[in-house]
């Protein structure tokens, strides 16, 4: 262990980095017992941190550690709850897939395409899912991401990172289900 006094001096990346090893796991449980949801817990975490770099490097030196980022996490997790309880744009077009599934020049294979890529959505957590549709459905850039989920370009990035490994599992285990 170092002492108060060398971690100030440390570089703002390397205190990060120790403080992460003594409370990351706290603070996935924390944030995990707000979120009810291991990946959200997870990117709670991950953002928690990025902020928690952030105010280092602009000089904060915290007294209580864990109470500090306690509440860095506390505010994180509040965020994203309420980033989840809004519908946006993007959501709301998932319906317009079913107008997609319904087009009669879909034909079959088209439709199973379609109501596939539907079941993979929804299994995905709803920030992933919302990132995806954003990013593929809508578009927008990593920047514009960001903006509207009130995310940093790196979050958005491993948001989406972790979606599409999600649909390409989820689109897996489909296709082992129902083979051609």
């Amino acid at each position: 262990m170092t002492s108060q006094t060398e971690r100030r001096a440390a570089h703002p990346a390397e205190l990060t980095r120790y403080l992460y090893e003594r409370h990351g796991e706290r603070l996935f449980t924390f944030c995990f017992g707000r979120l009810r949801n291991r990946e959200e817990a997870q990117d709670a975490v991950q953002t928690t941190f990025i902020y928690v770099l952030r105010s280092l490097q602009r000089g904060i030196e915290p007294e209580f550690e864990l109470a500090w980022l306690l509440k860095i996490a506390f505010n994180v997790c509040r965020s994203a709850q309420r980033s989840t309880s809004r519908i946006s744009a993007a959501t709301q077009e998932v319906a317009d897939i079913d107008e997609l599934a319904a087009s009669p020049t879909a034909g079959y294979e088209g439709r199973e395409q379609v109501d596939a890529l539907r079941d993979a959505l929804a299994h995905l957590p709803e920030r992933q899912r919302r990132a995806i549709l954003l990013r593929e459905w809508q578009g927008l850039s990593y920047a514009e991401i960001a903006a509207e989920l009130r995310l940093t370009v790196a979050a958005v990035e491993t948001l989406l990172f972790r979606a599409r490994r999600g649909l390409t599992s989820c689109s897996a285990s489909s296709a082992r289900r129902n083979p051609a």
